[in-house]
């Protein structure tokens, strides 16, 4: 089974801490194989400082990021493509992936059964691995925005997670 990747980044320009100068971030969230991942790169063209932060699977996303994220590609959101999907399986699989307690997989459950449920594509697209793995069939979806020509309808695919 190889390694299957989903890519989401967004470049923004940010202050040097060393110099002042206005400096190209990159930042990076991605699925590999069954882990979320996240990096930034900084590099200061001016004094030539640079800085690489990384978490690998299991360490949450800087909120920053995320924020800047979710701006520039839009909110994936959580689709369960059977509606009778048995809530107590569901349930099982958001508390083993996102913790909480019962209560909490309960609100989330419903807000994914309103379509209010949402993140980023790599983290819906770790839940449906997850969901599926469990015998529950999902998606992940992200609405088209109006400032977008093309359909953006992207289904998670089965690599045998």
């Amino acid at each position: 089974m190889g390694q299957v990747a989903l890519i989401e980044s967004v470049r923004y320009l940010s202050q040097c801490a060393d110099c002042g100068s206005e400096m190209e971030c990159i930042g990076v969230q991605a699925l590999v194989g069954q882990r979320l991942e996240w990096d930034i790169g900084y590099h200061c063209s001016v004094c030539d400082d640079a800085l690489y932060e990384c978490g690998p699977g299991g360490s949450c996303i800087p909120d920053d990021l995320r924020r800047r994220l979710l701006a520039e590609h839009g909110e994936a959101r959580l689709v369960l493509s059977d509606p009778l999907a048995s809530p107590a399986l569901v349930m099982k699989v958001l508390r083993a992936e996102l913790g909480g307690d019962l209560a909490q997989a309960k609100g989330i459950l419903q807000q994914i059964r309103a379509g209010m449920f949402a993140g980023t594509m790599p983290e819906m697209t770790l839940l449906v691995h997850r969901l599926r793995a469990a015998g529950v069939k999902a998606e992940a979806e992200r609405p088209q925005r109006a400032d977008e020509a093309s359909v953006c309808r992207q289904p998670a695919t089965d690599h045998g997670f």
